[in-house]
This record gives structure tokens, sequence and C-alpha cells, in this order.
């Protein structure tokens, strides 16, 4: 009896972390991200892709009203604060983030922001996952017109991302640096 349990239980939870976690393509993560529309962390991460920002900001709104964690909070608004690219926002909550990876992840991308990009590279050597890296370095070498390497480190951010994250890089990238994705 138990087995059996355990069994249909796998059977579906071990797809859905596998596509929010792990999947690589993007065809089936949109499929997945259209599918759990009604997880509103998810939608979010869809609508933001998929630039649609206007229902991001409303679903957002909501989000926050929701959560009773001003980490949390604070989290939902710098996503959307670096999509939109809103410096002023994005530094108003710096302060609320909890220290670790992604208070350094959105504190360097501030300083890439704000030009000042030695201050940015010394966060940017010190974030743990190499995606994040890449992908911040990315943004450093756009912002000193390397638009070359800023293609070759976001083809390695885009490959390193697995899951959700990989749908959300690609996205982006397929925006704003296509020839990143050219061999994908």
């Amino acid at each position: 009896m138990y087995l059996i349990i355990i069994a249909l239980a796998s059977s579906f939870i071990l797809p859905y972390l596998y596509s929010l976690l792990r999947d690589t393509r993007i065809d089936r993560l949109e499929k997945f991200l259209i599918r759990h529309h009604k997880n509103p962390n998810l939608h979010l991460c869809y609508l933001m892709a998929n630039n649609r920002t206007d229902e991001a900001e409303a679903l957002l709104g909501k989000l926050i009203a929701k959560s009773k964690s001003s980490a949390r909070t604070a989290l939902y608004i710098a996503m959307c604060a670096t999509h939109q690219k809103n410096t002023e926002a994005l530094k108003k909550v710096l302060p609320d983030l909890p220290a670790g990876k992604y208070r350094s992840y959105y504190e360097a991308t501030v300083h890439i922001m704000e030009g000042n990009l030695e201050a940015a590279y010394n966060l940017i050597e010190a974030l743990p996952k190499p995606w994040m890296r890449d992908s911040l370095l990315s943004e450093l070498e756009l912002a000193k017109g390397n638009r070359e390497e800023a293609v070759a480190y976001a083809r390695q951010a885009w490959q390193g991302c697995r899951g959700v994250q990989r749908y959300v890089s690609y996205k982006n990238y397929e925006l704003y640096l296509p020839e990143a994705l050219a061999s994908a």
C-alpha cells in the first residue's frame, strides 16, 4: 500500500521538480510555465521573461500583499526592478535582502547600472554560482562596450542554467544578445 502511494506521489513530484530545476529544453520549459500559471511565483517568471510588464506588476502587487516575509518581498521587488532596469527601486530594496548570493548579485547589478565597474567586478568574483558570475560579467562587458566578450559570457551563463532560470535567461538574451543563442 505504501509503495503504491510513494509511486504515485513520485510520478507527480519528480517531473515537476525536473522541469523546475533541471530541464534544458526551452519549449518544454515554456509549456511547464504556461501549465503552472496558477503558481504566482512561476507565473511572475513567465511574465517577466516575456516582457509582459503590466501583468507582472499587477501580480507583483498581489505577491507583496500576500507575503509575510520582508526578505521575500525584497527579492520580488529586486527581480522586477532589475528586469525594468530601475536602479533607484533596486537600491532602495537592497538593505532588505538577506546577506548572501542574491544580495551580492543585486549589489553588483546596481554597480553596473551606475557605472561603478570595478566595484561590480569585486562583487562578481565572490558569487558562488557560475551562471550568476557569467551573467553579470556579460553585463559588465556590455557596459565597457565589449560586445564580443559579453556574448561569450552570456553564452556561458545561459548554458550553465537549468530549469526556469534557463528559460528566463534564454528569453532575456533572445531580446538583448541574440548572438549568444546563435549556436543554441
